[in-house]
């Protein structure tokens, strides 16, 4: 803010001032001669993108700007500057020579409409192709003057390399668009009649896949590698993740006979998504427009996708057995005026790349076969024998995965895979029903560390701002376009493996330190013979899902309302069996169980005229008089009965009901406001029967944990039908009707979260005042209702993957609500000892996964540095060309490219290697010093995102 007021006040208007001084000569006003040659007539021109803003001579101007043909020119008028040009001045550019020199035999006859797209604008100039002996053709000749050509038969437009290569690093930083560069650059031609300029938007566009093509083979050493150009596969020019398990290149020779104990470290991660943005319009088609890669990246090949997609469209797809997917159980909804309604793309899981051949489109949702074509597509790159799949429907997707496989090409069916497990996203599991939860969970499954399974929408959320630009683009442009920015992404990802690795491994040491000292803590306060039991099970399951029952399943169910009602219900009718003479009235604990009942009837009574409007209708009024005369009736008769029972209570009443007579015309009080006055109600003066204040207290009970079963229940709902409106209800293309749909679905949710809620701090409150409000034995005698039911506050009431208002996802912590369990009335030592192991087996769990997310970072470590490796050698071996040239200056090109590539990888394994000793030194322990004290770094439980990277690699 000082700053800000102390250059306004300041420095402004001399801001302003030596701006305008620029507009005129200057301190030039009175040169007398050129500042090049000394001359003294017709000094008027200067260059504005040249530094000094000095005074030349025409000659003088054309002669300095030989090796910079592509400035704009101001003359001096007499009053002010006017903007020409060079090729008004005379300058020609003379290919195939050095700037200049003359051409013996030129050949000018594209010289007057010759276009040149540069960053500093579009300009028209004199150029000149040589005709002398053994010189190229004319594409050649510019690509040797670094333009490149609009076309290979006789070219008239041509764009700089830095313009093209300036776009490039531009869309992927920005985003941009085509348009959006191409009107900027027609701007700085001429901002005030910029629609004189010559039109070269479609040659731009074409220019720029050509560029983007050329980049990729080049990258990926198609000049250097056997075969050439002609010899490339499918998917070989992507950038591939150095840290994934890539058999002959980064892994050991015997990994494949590994023991069992170690195995798991060679398994590939790979995550499956769909996105609905990335969509395409119905504009041009395969034939206009077929597109440069062809399937060397990471779009699959079109044809055979195609092929694929047209013989096995026609095959039903199941319905979802889990909560209601769209994605399973709407695939085929109409995509109206859309070529593709978005992309699926499979990355690997733990480090974020896109795989080879990993991406294609959707016609109409998440169709299974499409997502089988697209994931094998890139699975059947990694020659590896254990694969985990991540996919948020994975629950629903696996199921006849196997046979629908025998119908894919047999080139993508999976040879050497022995162990495909699939399971569920973290952030996606909450809105599954408890079995996914506890089957297809990350934080339960053996062999995955600390891994998330949400890759893909952190590449998402990168990605979807090239939406805009690509959904109108051909189908062949927009392929190469997104391959291109793909390639970036894995590209700076790897660039930055030495931080990234160094992050995760200062986070994971602390994790499993913390942990494992928890669990031994833990561990030693529970039986021996406990703990070797509950170890044994869990490695049984461990060791085969399927054929094991899960033991972080409850066994025990938790007793319901219902099931006290019926409880004490045969406990009345004993008693009454029982009974001689009895008076033939309520017993006691049916009197407490019909009272709790006319409570619950009040508070939806409550509810519903609250819910009425300004101006309700006769008929709803009339609908909500009936409803309150009924309860009212009911009311009256209970507590004639009450009056046996709580004698005391019939004294309250009426003092209560003296207080509330009707004056000044005001309303009776409504039949939900009538106070029954039940044992939780009355006053502590009252003394009230033992007997009906335990029934009371084992009814509370069982509604406290009923309710809290429906908050959960509720809250999963909730948590579904967010992530389905994000999904599939919103943005400009949604109507109207949808929104409406999902929001009432969310309102309805949520008016069971908070009717769930109320239920339970009223019976909560009551269950405090019946047995104690503080604990009156130790933390191991303590009845079990205290260990499970608390005090319920309105930042508890989340579901299992929210946090509290400006929790990060990794500081985060899981509300007190989804670590209670249901149980019954009466405890037994079977219950505690479940609860027990429940709790033992997540704690196990916990330190797992931490130690094997350190043992998985040392292995990818390795991986990485064998990779870098690798590609260096590769590099030093191909200095030669393969796609023809044999004379000294082009090998002189190919060997120098190759030896730069070499140093590329030679720097960053360095780079790996210096950073990782150094984490191991301190042993991966991070210190910051501040205030004279030494800290470690915080740490969270679950990973951070690790934001997508972009860059080039020559």
């Amino acid at each position: 803010m000082k700053i800000h007021q102390e250059w306004v006040r300041d420095y402004r208007e001399a801001y302003l001032r030596d701006m305008i001084w620029l507009e005129g000569r200057g301190r030039r006003t009175s040169q007398t001669s050129c500042t090049g040659c000394g001359g003294k007539d017709d000094i008027v021109y200067r260059c504005p993108s040249c530094i000094g803003g000095a005074m030349y001579c025409q000659a003088c101007i054309v002669t300095l700007h030989q090796h910079n043909p592509f400035h704009f020119i101001e003359m001096w008028n007499g009053s002010h500057f006017t903007r020409t040009t060079l090729k008004s001045l005379g300058l020609l550019i003379q290919l195939g020579h050095e700037p200049g020199q003359h051409c013996a035999n030129p050949d000018p006859s594209r010289r007057q409409d010759f276009v040149v797209v540069d960053t500093t604008g579009i300009h028209e100039v004199n150029l000149s192709f040589c005709r002398c002996d053994g010189m190229r053709p004319h594409f050649s000749q510019l690509l040797r003057y670094g333009l490149f050509p609009g076309t290979g038969l006789q070219p008239r437009t041509a764009a700089t390399f830095r313009a093209l290569k300036f776009f490039q690093i531009l869309s992927f930083e920005s985003k941009g668009s085509h348009q959006e560069f191409y009107q900027a650059i027609v701007r700085l031609t001429g901002n005030v009649l910029s629609n004189t300029s010559r039109d070269r938007y479609h040659e731009f566009i074409r220019m720029v896949s050509q560029w983007r093509h050329l980049k990729m083979l080049k990258r990926a050493g198609r000049c250097h590698d056997v075969g050439g150009v002609a010899g490339t596969t499918q998917g070989s020019g992507a950038v591939l993740c150095p840290s994934c398990p890539q058999p002959g290149i980064n892994l050991p020779a015997d990994w494949a006979s590994a023991p069992p104990e170690i195995r798991w470290l060679y398994r590939l991660f790979v995550a499956i998504d769909g996105n609905f943005k990335l969509r395409r319009r119905l504009v041009s088609s395969n034939e206009k427009d077929p597109g440069y890669n062809e399937g060397w990246a990471y779009f699959v090949e079109e044809k055979g996708f195609k092929e694929h997609l047209s013989s096995e469209w026609h095959l039903p797809q199941d319905r979802s057995t889990c909560v209601a997917h769209d994605a399973v159980d709407k695939p085929d909804r109409e995509a109206r005026g859309l070529a593709a309604s978005g992309v699926a793309a499979a990355v690997c899981t733990r480090h974020e790349f896109r795989l080879p051949n990993g991406v294609g489109d959707l016609q109409k949702g998440e169709r299974y076969i499409n997502i089988d074509y697209i994931a094998f597509s890139a699975i059947h790159w990694f020659k590896v024998q254990e694969l985990i799949i991540s996919y948020d429907i994975g629950c629903q997707w696996h199921k006849k995965l196997f046979e629908r496989l025998r119908k894919l090409p047999p080139h993508l069916i999976p040879k050497f895979l022995v162990v495909l497990l699939v399971l569920i996203p973290k952030f996606h599991l909450p809105a599954h029903v408890e079995y996914c939860n506890r089957t297809y969970s990350f934080n339960l499954t053996k062999g995955v560390g600390r891994t998330d399974g949400e890759a893909p929408e952190r590449g998402w959320s990168r990605m979807n701002a090239v939406a805009k630009s690509t959904a109108e683009m051909g189908p062949g442009t927009r392929r190469d376009t997104l391959d291109d920015h793909m390639a970036d992404e894995n590209w700076d990802k790897t660039k930055k493996c030495p931080e990234i690795f160094v992050t995760k491994m200062e986070r994971a040491v602390v994790g499993k330190r913390r942990h494992e000292q928890d669990h031994a803590e833990y561990k030693a306060s529970i039986p021996a013979r406990f703990v070797s039991a509950w170890t044994d099970e869990v490695e049984k399951w461990e060791r085969n899902p399927a054929g094991t029952p899960n033991p972080y399943e409850a066994v025990t169910k938790g007793v319901s309302e219902q099931a006290v009602k019926l409880q004490l219900a045969k406990e009345a009718e004993a008693a009454d069996a029982a009974e001689e003479g009895g008076l033939g009235v309520m017993q006691p604990s049916l009197f407490i169980s019909t009272g709790v009942q006319l409570e619950e009837e009040q508070y939806k009574l409550r509810l519903a005229a609250s819910q009425l409007g300004n101006h309700p209708t006769k008929k709803q009024l009339t609908v909500l008089a009936e409803r309150s005369n009924h309860l009212r009736r009911r009311i009256v008769n209970w507590a004639e009965v009450r009056k046996l029972y709580i004698p005391e209570a019939e004294a309250i009443r009426l003092r209560q009901d003296s207080a509330s007579t009707v004056v000044d015309g005001k309303p009776p009080i409504e039949a939900y406001e009538i106070p029954l006055l039940l044992p939780s109600a009355l006053p502590a003066s009252v003394v009230c029967s033992p007997n009906l204040i335990d029934y009371e207290a084992q009814l509370r009970e069982g509604q406290a944990y009923d309710a809290l079963d429906d908050l959960r229940r509720h809250l999963r709902t909730r948590a579904y039908l967010y992530k389905r409106k994000d999904k599939h209800s919103r943005g400009s293309q949604t109507s109207v009707s949808a929104n409406t749909r999902s929001n009432t679905a969310i309102k309805r949710a949520q008016q069971g979260v908070d009717s769930a809620a109320i239920k339970y701090n009223r019976a909560y409150k009551a269950l405090m005042v019946l047995r104690g409000s503080e604990a009156t034995g130790d933390d191991d005698e303590e009845e079990q209702w205290r260990r499970d039911l608390r005090r319920l506050r309105a930042s508890d009431i989340r579901g299992l993957s929210e946090g509290l208002f400006g929790d990060s996802e990794g500081s985060r912590s899981v509300s007190w609500i989804w670590k209670s369990r249901s149980t019954p009335v009466t405890l037994s030592s079977e219950e505690d000892i479940e609860a027990l192991r429940i709790e033992f087996l997540k704690s196990r769990a916990r330190a797992h996964r931490w130690a094997e997310e350190v043992l998985l970072l040392e292995e990818e470590m390795r991986r990485t540095l064998q990779f870098f490796k690798y590609k260096a050698e590769w590099w030093s071996s191909r200095q030669k060309s393969t796609i023809g040239g044999t004379t000294s200056d082009y090998e002189e090109g190919f060997s120098a490219y190759a030896l730069s590539q070499q140093t590329v990888y030679e720097t960053l394994r360095l780079e790996c290697e210096k950073r990782w000793e150094a984490g191991r030194a301190r042993n991966w322990v991070k210190t910051v010093q501040k205030g004279g004290r030494k800290k470690k770094i915080p740490t969270d439980d679950d990973d951070d995102d690790v934001d997508g990277l972009s860059g080039d690699d020559d």
